[in-house]
């Protein structure tokens, strides 16, 4: 039984649900095309995907670089409406550390990151935008943006 837990935990941790997404506006899918983004916890096909504050979540996204890179750094930011705000704990990363390195031309990756969302993150909706580019070339990037709603903790509020 042990086992079987385990691999539904898994299974949850490896498919997350997808998330709806938009290539960012200074990227380019000749470069690097992203072609898929999972978010865990996320209702299949929701527009927004809600994450509570206090709880575990993980994003994930399939990727086609066209160009090799032996280092991948990047960024999640909050892309407001007076300017993109990068999250401090995820800001300027070695993304080699989430995803294989080297690149290869043309070859698919995954990139997966989970974390403890902080109960000190502001309630709301936000537009996430994830880069990921080459560390030595800023011009090779891949960059996508997916809607998300945070919430508050429900047993703070009982």
């Amino acid at each position: 039984m042990k086992v079987y837990i385990f691999c539904l935990a898994l299974f949850g941790v490896a498919f997350g649900e997808v998330a709806k997404f938009t290539r960012c506006d200074e990227s380019n899918d000749d470069i690097c095309e992203v072609k898929e983004v999972r978010v865990t916890p996320c209702n299949a096909g929701a527009a927004t995907c809600a994450l509570t504050l206090g709880s575990e979540s993980s994003i994930e996204f399939d990727f086609v670089p066209k160009f090799a890179a032996s280092q991948l750094t990047s960024t999640l930011f909050w892309a407001s409406p007076g300017g993109d705000v990068p999250f401090s704990e995820f800001s300027n990363v070695a993304a080699c550390a989430y995803t294989s390195c080297p690149t290869q031309p043309d070859v698919q990756q995954q990139l997966a990151y989970s974390l403890r969302l902080s109960k000190k993150l502001p309630t709301g909706k936000f537009t996430f935008k994830w880069q990921l580019w080459d560390a030595n070339d800023k011009s090779k990037k891949c960059c996508f943006k997916t809607n998300v709603k945070l919430l508050k903790d429900r047993k703070t509020h009982k």
